[in-house]
């Protein structure tokens, strides 16, 4: 028999301003079941970064050059967790052992929101996209995110519009009219 409270709670609506803390709050437990880890690592952001290689008493220089790796994700530089792919264009993530990941206690907020098995993963990914990595006053970062939108969902508030609500400013950078920021 379910419980009244799982009757009466209903999915929380996560939009593009959702605080990190209601983010942070949602209900969510990691399971363990590494499969998120399996195919692809978290996004470390510069905080991220600074924290966990201290633990490992390393410097963020040298936390990085070790197991990270960069990629430019909507025209911004992001570091990402290196992957064990043996000649695949995939792989686990370079801190996930047997025994599970090595840093599950000291994760990166994009491992530690539940962005991957969450009934809320899909959101929370699309809401830390929005937030830590899509500069809206970015037009380049703009016209990735139109690409991106052609094929894949978003949240409420993560529309072109939503970021650029200027339309015709919308309409110069989609069109490149606008190169890059400070441009009019």
């Amino acid at each position: 028999m379910k419980s009244i409270k799982n009757q009466t709670m209903k999915k929380m609506e996560i939009t593009r301003t959702t605080t990190k803390e209601d983010i942070e709050n949602i209900d969510f437990e990691c399971k363990k079941c590494n499969h998120c880890c399996s195919y692809d690592s978290g996004i470390f952001l510069d905080k991220d970064i600074d924290r966990i290689s201290s633990s490992f008493d390393m410097s963020p220089e040298e936390f990085s050059k070790k197991y990270l790796v960069e990629k430019d994700l909507f025209d911004k530089k992001v570091h990402k967790a290196k992957l064990n792919k043996k000649n695949k264009p995939f792989g686990p993530c370079i801190f996930l052992q047997k025994e599970g990941c090595k840093i599950h206690d000291i994760k990166p907020l994009h491992c530690r929101l539940g962005s991957g098995c969450s009934e809320y993963g899909q959101d929370i990914n699309i809401w830390f996209m929005l937030n830590y990595i899509v500069d809206q006053d970015n037009p380049e970062a703009i016209r990735q995110w139109a690409i991106y939108l052609k094929t894949h969902p978003t949240i409420k508030l993560g529309e072109l519009k939503d970021l650029v609500p200027d339309e015709d400013k919308l309409n110069k950078i989609l069109l490149f009219k606008i190169l890059k920021t400070g441009d009019k």
